[in-house]
């Protein structure tokens, strides 16, 4: 019976040697299949944002001055494309419909050139000049690793508040 113990106790170390390799061996497996397919968090730039992009918004815009309630407010619509160059610049093109009435710049024939910031999580701004000389600006969050943006608007010199969403073509 002692020969056999003793067998037993030699028999243990070698089967845990071997179990020792193949599980080091499956976890470093595991480890870099992990490594390979576990999500970054991507960090954004200026260049996150480069060719056109499809853009639709709906907005309120005050019918006319005085004490903004809800009834002072009408709806319009905007349908648009947006360049983005990669640097920090933009243009573009916007078709409007005011309150169901007839659509501004039909023919997409009238452009408007900005600057955009970006942050290195993916928030940033827009801001341009529209006529009559206003100053616009968005606040958005670039989604979809860069084929979207969502985005809110607000003037502070008119009280038009917008919001919508940019698709890269």
């Amino acid at each position: 019976m002692k020969n056999q113990n003793i067998m037993f106790t030699r028999s243990i170390p070698q089967i845990s040697k071997g179990r020792l390799v193949r599980s080091a061996l499956a976890l470093g497996i595991v480890a870099l299949i992990m490594q390979a397919s576990v999500p970054r968090a991507q960090a954004f730039d200026p260049s996150s944002l480069n060719g056109a992009y499809a853009d639709s918004s709906q907005a309120l815009g005050p019918v006319h001055g005085g004490p903004l309630t809800m009834s002072a407010y009408m709806p319009f619509y905007v349908a648009g494309l947006f360049t983005f160059d990669g640097a920090g610049g933009f243009t573009a093109s916007l078709v409007f419909n005011f309150g169901g009435g007839a659509i501004a710049n039909p023919d997409f024939d009238q452009t408007a050139t900005g600057t955009y910031t970006v942050n290195a999580n993916g928030t940033g701004t827009l801001d341009w000049m529209a006529p009559p000389g206003v100053q616009r600006r968005r606040h958005f969050v670039i989604g979809d690793g860069g084929n979207e943006l969502k985005y809110i608007g607000t003037d502070p010199t008119t009280g038009i508040l917008s919001g919508g969403t940019m698709v890269k073509q």
